[in-house]
């Protein structure tokens, strides 16, 4: 540490000077000398932002209504029972209709929660999602959003449960409150964040399209929370009215089983792309058995008739729980191992962790290992119902918290996946892309070219060659030791005589001559090197 602190790398302030130097230069000449302006456009601000004060209001304006809501929910369920004309309210109708929209908002407020936590944790999210620093929505925004849909979720619900009080037509109500869902994602007019709600449809669309172009990031992850996991799906009675013939049971397992394939489309998409079998094709036979576990459940559902009065007969019953053990066991060690990095052999004093960590309590990470292992295996409840004839009463009770369960589940996992993703890259997302060297002009200084390679012969072609065919370095005339040359005093001649040296004309135009020859020539963009056949090579011809 003492070599550092007197090295020239660590006390120069050349590059403090050269920032200073750019932002005067920006301010002056593109900002009519405003340098609060010109500093918005240079400087990237920080992960973890500054509150909106009109954001804050808004945001604790709907918890505040929230918490007038939510007790209004339990008060009409303790009192309202029948309607005014003596007929049953229509609770479990309305619970069918409005579970799926209200496990949405749920896990877009979860979203919030998981940006607050990474931004507060120092997990680069915005270069993981690949996302503008500049413009996108904070978790305040998030946590807005979600908040404000879930006040008109409890609205348009207690609007249900009144118009079946008073006797008028309820079903209207959810009817109205997912058109102006989806009114509030496809609005083109430029309020309620019209940019951040045109990202997440053209990446919802990408996830819809996935065996079509390359994967990124943001791709797999919103792929992941598209759906609920396949193993925890409420089982259909005789006396259940939806699902009852075969044609219904086939068309929601094919509606079951497309989450799954998104993401097995993705990781074939990954694998045509990488050629790499691990991880891809591993992670795809994780989503594969999600069919399975689909299918067998689908055909356990379909002839529980003929069981009805010896139900262990069933045969596709032992096969639906094999495949959900091995699917749940699959997914389980994908999660701890690959997902978040755990059981590292270089964990040290992180037992059963990894060796770094970004979050500041090791209980964070074995609870949620804890949390992991218990809602993974919560299909298993499935099978005390059934068994349970009285249980299996509630299936929409019970299929409404196994969605809540699995988005819980889903939301602690976005901790640590991202966590992993941020310190190890263990996706091999890449933020910076390959970058074409194809020439930018055709104005090629071949003098600088032919110093470069003359200076550094580790250059590599990154044309493919034929084997028969050897790369050859011209013999230029050497410059000397350009180290040895007198310092000049002004800037200009300083980069002119270090980086531009004087060549031998008459051998530079004879090097040049000899490129010309289309036979002989590797490239015409660099004049430089010439590729001929190892017989032609003379003697004593160094090899590239």
């Amino acid at each position: 540490k003492a070599n550092i602190d007197v090295a020239p790398f660590h006390t120069s302030t050349k590059v403090n000077e050269l920032i200073r130097d750019i932002e005067n230069t920006f301010t002056d000449s593109l900002e009519s000398g405003n340098r609060a302006e010109a500093m918005k456009r240079l400087r990237v601000p920080p992960l973890e932002e500054k509150t909106s004060p009109m954001v804050a209001f808004r945001l604790g304006l709907f918890v505040g209504m929230l918490c007038l809501l939510l007790p209004a929910i339990f008060a009409f369920a303790n009192q309202l029972h029948t309607s005014k004309l003596n007929k049953a309210l229509e609770w479990r109708a309305a619970l069918l209709l409005y579970r799926s929209t209200c496990l949405i908002i749920v896990q877009i407020i979860f979203s919030g929660i998981n940006v607050y936590g990474w931004s507060k944790s120092g997990v680069n999210h915005i270069l993981i999602f690949e996302i503008d620093p500049r413009h996108h929505l904070t978790y305040q925004r998030i946590l807005e959003v979600g908040t404000s849909l879930l006040v008109l979720w409890f609205l348009s619900f207690i609007g249900f449960i009144l118009a079946s009080y008073f006797g008028s037509y309820p079903f209207i109500q959810p009817l109205i409150f997912v058109g102006l869902l989806i009114l509030f994602v496809i609005n083109p007019i430029p309020i309620f964040y019209r940019d951040a709600r045109f990202w997440f449809i053209k990446k919802l669309a990408r996830v819809f399209s996935s065996p079509f172009h390359p994967v990124g990031f943001t791709d797999f992850w919103l792929g992941d929370h598209t759906w609920w996991s396949t193993d925890m799906t409420s089982p259909s009675t005789s006396h259940t009215g939806f699902c009852a013939g075969w044609t219904e049971i086939f068309l929601q397992a094919i509606l079951m089983m497309l989450p799954s394939w998104f993401r097995f489309a993705q990781c074939l998409r990954r694998y045509r792309d990488t050629k790499q079998a691990f991880p891809h094709l591993t992670n795809a036979g994780k989503y594969a058995s999600g069919f399975f576990v689909v299918i067998t459940n689908s055909l356990r559902r379909g002839t529980i008739t003929k069981y009805v009065n010896n139900k262990m007969a069933n045969p596709f019953l032992y096969l639906w729980v094999l495949a959900a053990i091995i699917g749940t066991v699959y997914k389980l060690t994908w999660d701890l191992k690959m997902d978040w990095g755990f059981f590292d052999k270089k964990a040290g004093k992180n037992k059963y962790l990894r060796e770094q960590l970004v979050y500041p309590s090791k209980k964070f990470y074995y609870a949620a290992i804890v949390e992991n292992v218990l809602f993974r295996f919560a299909w298993i409840i499935n099978l005390f119902i059934y068994f349970d004839e009285h249980s299996a009463e509630y299936n929409d009770v019970i299929g409404f918290c196994f969605g809540f369960v699995e988005i819980f589940r889903r939301f602690i996992w976005n901790f640590f996946r991202l966590e992993n993703e941020h310190l190890n890259n263990c996706g091999q997302f890449r933020a910076v892309r390959d970058i074409s060297i194809s020439p930018m002009s055709t104005g090629i200084d071949y003098k600088l070219i032919d110093y470069k390679l003359r200076k550094q012969p580790g250059i590599r072609n990154r044309r493919r060659i034929a084997p028969s065919e050897t790369i050859v370095e011209e013999d230029i005339t050497s410059m000397g030791d350009i180290s040895t040359r007198d310092e000049p005093n002004n800037e200009t001649e300083s980069f002119i005589q270090y980086f531009i040296p004087t060549y031998d004309t008459a051998r530079i135009d004879s090097v040049n001559e000899i490129n010309k020859q289309p036979e002989d020539t590797l490239s015409t963009d660099t004049h430089s090197l010439t590729l001929q056949n190892e017989s032609d090579l003379p003697n004593g011809t160094a090899e590239v």
